[in-house]
């Protein structure tokens, strides 16, 4: 590592340092007392409403992969230009993710990470890398027509790791 290398960056600069946004603060004033607004009460009405709309983003994430299908069958039909759909399909995932995790969907928020990555690495992809994007589609499928929360077990394990391997071989 050299001297003005920071210590917390990998050489795939996956590791960004943001500084605190104090946004909340400024707009809320120096009399709001943080501790109070994130109280137990607060935080376990927050968690009920999460919960209420749980099957609410199940049937949007059916969707999206309704989605990301059709998007993955145009692209795989038009695969000397398939850019566009790329774009769209890392979009699907990444709006996936962003969102798996929040209703206890970790191993599809992994999945869908996966994905997003994938798809913008090789936003040309060849048939065989095709493949690898059906693989995440269909693991995504599953996740959640099996109803599988958390992060799958050794199943989920499983799964993710033969996405990855997948993923290794045809970057």
């Amino acid at each position: 590592m050299t001297e003005n290398q920071n210590p917390l960056e990998n050489s795939d600069n996956d590791v960004q340092i943001i500084p605190p946004d104090y946004a909340i603060k400024k707009i809320l004033g120096d009399n709001v007392d943080i501790k109070a607004i994130l109280s137990g009460e607060n935080i376990a009405e927050a968690q009920e409403v999460i919960n209420d709309h749980k099957n609410d983003f199940r049937e949007w994430v059916v969707k999206d992969i309704e989605s990301l299908n059709d998007c993955y069958n145009r692209a795989i039909s038009n695969i000397a230009d398939p850019s566009a759909d790329m774009e769209e399909m890392a979009k699907l995932a990444s709006t996936i993710k962003a969102h798996g995790g929040t209703f206890g969907y970790n191993l599809a928020t992994l999945v869908a990470k996966s994905l997003d990555k994938f798809c913008n690495k090789v936003p040309n992809p060849t048939v065989e890398q095709m493949t690898v994007i059906r693989k995440h589609i269909d693991t995504l499928s599953v996740i959640f027509a099996k109803n599988i929360e958390g992060d799958g077990g050794e199943i989920g394990k499983e799964l993710l790791g033969g996405l990855l391997t997948l993923v290794e071989k045809y970057s």
